[in-house]
């Protein structure tokens, strides 16, 4: 009886010691890229709000903002040690995360906001739980913005580019050397880097969505942007698996609904803002390029011949063939 005693006691301390475990609040470090103030900014800050309110103070989130934990590959690094548990990513880190994910940002494939929210809509499911079977649970997208080329000359045809010496992410392989299968003259830089380079003469063009251009200023020298959104850059928040399954299974969905308003009210944001961005830029030396009737298709040409080349290699054909379907049935 005694020792039958002795078990009991220690079975309830195990108990008890469990239920304080559990009780523990679950800290979220997460890093940003984007600087303090900037719609992300707010976006995460509202996110970590919401979460303490929805979870009883049981998870927190603590913000990196500003690039504080490192870039996209440093934020990844961190996050499979644990010193990080979540991380704001663009086209870039995803890429790292799951290579599919690179043709959602096929350049010319998907060509307006709306057919970037139905291919989401109906391939994002399957990438995430593809994303999940490698480790990081995707809790919101968003579309940032949509790449332009900006160059010193202007860049109206496929070949004006060519002629013309591209920085191009060093971040990017995938899209580098999509770049030079088709015969564009890149230079591999990082965003730091561009100025220099631009001012030196090193490259003469660029690409970029418009605010990243403003903020960094290089439309100054490359004051010459073609008129065509070619690809849409993704974002996303994304947590470590690891982080997410300590996260209590009945709140799961609510904070997932809350990062996910979060972040449609951060597009919208972004939407504005790169409005005004466009007409600082434009009193201030920008010229959009006017692309004339037939010369879209010719760029369409172009980039298609190039990924059909790292289809099936750099990403699944099958991702592919879906993405295409989606437009072909959203276009009738």
């Amino acid at each position: 009886m005694k020792k039958t005693g002795r078990i009991t006691i220690i079975m309830i301390l195990l108990a008890l010691s469990a239920l304080s475990l559990s009780a523990k609040p679950l800290e979220i470090k997460i890093g940003s890229p984007a600087p303090k103030g900037s719609p992300w900014d707010d976006a995460l800050k509202k996110i970590a709000a919401e979460w303490k309110d929805i979870s009883g103070g049981q998870v927190t989130v603590t913000i990196y903002p500003g690039g504080i934990a490192g870039n996209e590959s440093d934020m990844l690094r961190k996050m499979r040690t644990n010193n990080l548990q979540a991380g704001v990513f663009t086209s870039l880190g995803l890429n790292q995360i799951y290579q599919d994910t690179l043709a959602l940002s096929i350049p010319f494939l998907i060509q307006s906001d709306k057919e970037f929210d139905r291919v989401l809509e109906k391939v994002g499911p399957g990438l995430e739980a593809d994303i999940e079977k490698s480790g990081f649970k995707v809790v919101a997208w968003t579309n940032v913005g949509w790449l332009h080329f900006f160059g010193k000359r202007p860049i109206i045809t496929p070949d004006d580019l060519k002629r013309q010496k591209m920085a191009a992410s060093d971040s990017d392989a995938a899209m580098a050397q999509a770049f030079k299968n088709l015969g564009f003259n890149t230079v591999p830089l990082s965003n730091n880097e561009v100025m220099p380079a631009l001012s030196s003469g090193m490259v003469e063009a660029c690409y970029a969505i418009p605010l990243a251009a403003a903020a960094y200023q290089w439309f100054g020298i490359a004051n010459n942007m073609n008129g065509i959104p070619f690809s849409p850059v993704m974002g996303a928040i994304v947590l470590s698996d690891r982080a997410w399954k300590r996260v209590p299974e009945n709140i799961r969905g609510e904070l997932m609904a809350s990062a996910r308003g979060a972040a449609l009210e951060m597009s919208k944001q972004v939407t504005k803002l790169e409005s005004d961005a466009m007409k600082i830029m434009l009193a201030n030396g920008l010229v959009v390029n006017p692309v004339p009737v037939g010369v879209k298709e010719q760029w369409e040409k172009e980039f298609s011949r190039g990924f059909e080349m790292i289809v099936g290699s750099t990403f699944s054909r099958d991702i592919y063939d879906r993405i295409n379907q989606v437009l072909a049935e959203y276009r009738r």
